[in-house]
């Protein structure tokens, strides 16, 4: 017997063993539901008693994501002076955690990976019995986590007796309990950075108002800690810089002066001071070089945080590919008020199939839905529409001719089961994840491009993009990364237009670095990121190069790109509109 079949049926006969125990020893049940992105996954069920040495507690936590079946066992057990924790099992789809340790109670408390409503629970009893201080410690490593009650005011009747409370261990979560301290519900993120809510049985008919209200907190808590990063300025003067004109051809212009008005540039030449405004910020960008901001085609903005993760590695606009409807609204809604330095949101409005690998709630199984979904998104302000995995021919067509009306682009995955050509003749205008053209290419011939000319010419007649994705797979290990690499360096070289896309936000210049491996010239790579993007989703007048009349949008870097793609890593200034961010 395999080591994975042993450990299955270890775990199935703890859980059995705890339900047993649960109905003959009297012990307190407590059951929750697991959503990802509203759409509910599986459940928690925590069963714990008082024991002649102390306490115990047992935790299930069984899921299903996207179609894979994910078990984590917990089982903690406490004295007066000391706290004995076991788990194991799947924190997401791609990691697990593997806890057995022994810690003291007065040295921390050990906070895992596992997203536990009830873990959150014992650790703000934790914090209330220590005297609510700023931080607890983790007694698993011994990291800060940040804990405090929010006192502000509620939008729901229904959460009145409540406790909310902002827990930050690398992330800030919203965590609320009942009058006795009992856990009601938490929005955290797994840790493959997805988002992930945990409700109360006896609350679930609040989950709506309980993840709306708690996204108030989280965006509040993100606009207090934000502003710290950048200093805005109405005038902003940048003299004797380099200009990289990545929309002709990377001209290299010297010793320039680009002055940026109320977020507008309004001059690029040469240097002129008498057209500077006496209370402009004069930044000296002498023997350094300017690029556009970048963009980053393929991010899933599931917290706050992400935003100036991104923007910090010179990320100026990105392109949401799916998310929460209420949530993705809320965060558009505060970005678009260019109050707090973050990035430009663009976002393409998610739409899956009904399989058992369903991603999210907004379904396209019929006309009547797709209508519905498609106008609620464009209602919602949102420019694109994604196709996700489980999305059949018929209703593609049906999103397509529904886009249509509202001037909507069709962008997103392959869906299973499908070759690509379909998609692109009827209406695919941009493809993700390099992995799904895989079992559409033609191997068995020497020559690749001849071999998938048809499919060349196609994409290339109808102006299809490519979204590739490429650092993703070497952060997951994926072993086919050398003929991904193989296959976007084809698709360029043919003349198919790359977006660069990260799938894990603040590694764009990884992202294009993996361009320069694969064989494309450091401009091509640069203009993946920041001209073509701009013309993909219809912004080119307003970004993805330095004119005047566009957005004050650019990086100042220590070095020149064009010689060394790394430059991109060494931000010395970030220009976002009104905002400076000085790295």
């Amino acid at each position: 017997m395999n080591m994975t079949r042993k450990y299955r049926i270890a775990l199935a006969f703890s859980t059995s063993l705890i339900f047993h125990m649960s109905s003959s020893l009297g012990q307190e049940v407590q059951k929750f539901h697991v959503f990802k992105l509203e759409n509910k996954i599986g459940t928690e069920e925590v069963f714990s008693s008082n024991k002649a040495d102390g306490r115990e507690t047992h935790i299930v936590i069984r899921t299903r994501d996207r179609g894979q079946e994910l078990l984590l066992t917990s089982s903690l057990r406490a004295n007066n002076s000391e706290l004995k924790l076991v788990s194991i099992g799947h924190t997401s789809r791609f990691k697990q955690e593997r806890l057995d340790t022994t810690v003291a109670v007065n040295g921390g408390f050990p906070l895992g990976d596992n997203g536990s409503i009830k873990m959150r629970e014992m650790l703000i009893a934790h914090w209330l019995k220590a005297g609510r201080p700023k931080v607890v410690r983790s007694s698993l490593d011994g990291t800060a986590i940040g804990v405090h009650e929010i006192t502000g005011p509620t939008t729901s009747p229904d959460h009145k007796g409540l406790s909310t409370f902002l827990i930050n261990h690398g992330l800030d979560e919203i965590f609320w309990t009942d009058m006795e301290g009992k856990g009601v519900f938490v929005t955290t993120n797994d840790t493959e950075g997805d988002k992930r809510e945990v409700v109360a049985d006896q609350y679930l008919p609040q989950f709506s108002t309980l993840n709306q209200q708690s996204t108030q907190y989280l965006l509040q808590a993100y606009k207090e800690s934000t502003n710290s990063i950048a200093k805005p300025y109405a005038a902003i003067a940048i003299l004797g810089g380099a200009i990289i004109d990545v929309a002709r051809g990377g001209e290299l212009h010297k010793n320039t002066m680009v002055l940026i008005i109320n977020g507008k540039i309004d001059y690029v030449g040469a240097i002129d001071r008498s057209l500077i405004p006496p209370a402009a910020h004069v930044i000296d960008a002498s023997n350094k070089f300017l690029i556009p901001g970048l963009w980053d085609m393929h991010a899933h903005i599931f917290h706050p945080s992400y935003l100036q993760k991104a923007l910090l590695s010179g990320v100026t606009s990105v392109r949401d590919m799916g998310n929460e409807f209420d949530f993705l609204v809320q965060l558009k809604d505060m970005v678009g008020k260019k109050s707090v330095p973050s990035p430009n949101l663009y976002a393409a409005g998610l739409l899956d199939g009904k399989s058992p690998a369903t991603l999210g709630t907004t379904l396209a199984t019929n006309p009547e839905e797709i209508i519905a979904n498609v106008r609620r998104y464009h209602e919602a302000g949102l420019t694109q529409i994604k196709v996700y995995s489980s999305v059949g021919k018929k209703n593609f067509d049906l999103i397509v001719a529904d886009a249509k009306r509202y001037q909507m682009q069709v962008v997103g995955h392959l869906p299973t089961g499908y070759t690509l050509g379909y998609f692109i003749n009827n209406g695919l205008n941009s493809l993700s994840h390099i992995h799904f053209l895989m079992n559409n290419i033609k191997w068995s011939s020497g020559d690749l491009v001849e071999a998938n000319k048809t499919l060349l010419d196609n994409m290339l007649a109808r102006r299809t993009y490519l979204d590739p994705t490429l650092n993703v797979y070497r952060l997951t290990g994926d072993k086919k990364v050398g003929l991904y690499f193989r296959l976007v360096k084809m698709f360029a070289d043919y003349g198919i237009p790359i977006v660069a896309g990260t799938d894990n936000e603040g590694t764009i210049p990884e992202e294009i670095q993996s361009y320069v491996q694969l064989g494309l010239t450091p401009l091509e790579a640069i203009r993946s990121a920041t001209i073509v993007p701009a013309t993909l989703m219809g912004s080119a007048k307003d970004s993805g190069s330095i004119e005047k009349g566009k957005a004050g949008e650019l990086l100042i870097l220590e070095d020149n790109p064009l010689l060394d793609i790394n430059a991109l890593s060494k931000i010395h200034t970030i220009v976002l509109g009104e905002f400076v961010i000085y790295r």
